[in-house]
């Protein structure tokens, strides 16, 4: 109930990011198949992902202590494999997966390159990758990101030596939100005790209006050629 409907960052995450990926997963993947997900952390966009119907599900985190919530929360189902393990070294076969998720990771990694063409390598041809990334200027300091973010421009060229095409993106975090969410780490308990439906200014608006909001959050859907 509390991941539901009261205001965490993570919460407002969920509440307005995912939509966004499930819109993007049911307009351009099969919804079947092998999805891997690179950076999983406490594994709550692969379970919602496998609700949607994909058949198996391989969940990577680096982070020790997003590794021992994955394995709380996901670990045990029968459709999953997780591994803590490095992005930047899939322990998987080239082509062995249908759909690639990795949301708010990149930032966090300085030799990005090497992690979008591990991604691309273990996809299989016509398959499909879908990425969120920040999206600058940045609102807020943050010393584990590596940079601030990533344009449109800049996370297409990022993957396309890999031989992938970006076929359409999606905005997310509008500033409205993110004033609501600074507003809310100022209160007793972070915040913690809003409804986080109260902190969400977004999510009756177009993609064309997000856009124009100054988004925080990019997401960009990308097919792999065959």
């Amino acid at each position: 109930m509390a991941r539901r409907w009261l205001f965490t960052f993570n919460t407002i995450r969920y509440r307005v990011e995912w939509p966004r990926i499930e819109l993007a997963m049911k307009k351009y993947t099969p919804l079947k198949g092998v999805i891997f997900d690179g950076g999983a952390g406490s594994g709550e966009f692969i379970r919602r992902c496998l609700e949607l119907g994909f058949d198996e599900a391989v969940a990577l985190e680096y982070d020790d202590q997003n590794y021992a919530l994955l394995q709380k929360n996901i670990g045990r189902l029968p459709k999953v494999r997780t591994m803590r393990e490095s992005l930047l070294d899939i322990p998987l076969p080239d082509e062995s997966v249908d759909v690639v998720l990795s949301t708010q990771v990149l930032e966090h990694i300085t030799d990005h390159k090497r992690a979008a063409s591990e991604l691309c390598r273990i996809l299989k041809p016509g398959g499909h990758a879908v990425i969120t990334v920040p999206r600058p200027p940045e609102p807020f300091p943050n010393p584990e990101h590596m940079r601030e973010g990533y344009t449109e421009v800049e996370l297409a060229a990022l993957f396309a030596p890999y031989g992938m095409k970006a076929l359409a993106s999606d905005w997310f975090l509008t500033r409205d939100t993110v004033d609501r969410m600074l507003s809310c780490a100022r209160l007793p308990a972070r915040g913690m005790f809003v409804p986080v439906a109260l902190v969400d200014a977004e999510t009756q608006l177009t993609p064309k209006e997000r856009r124009a909001l100054r988004p925080y959050g990019l997401l960009t859907v990308f097919q792999k050629e065959v």
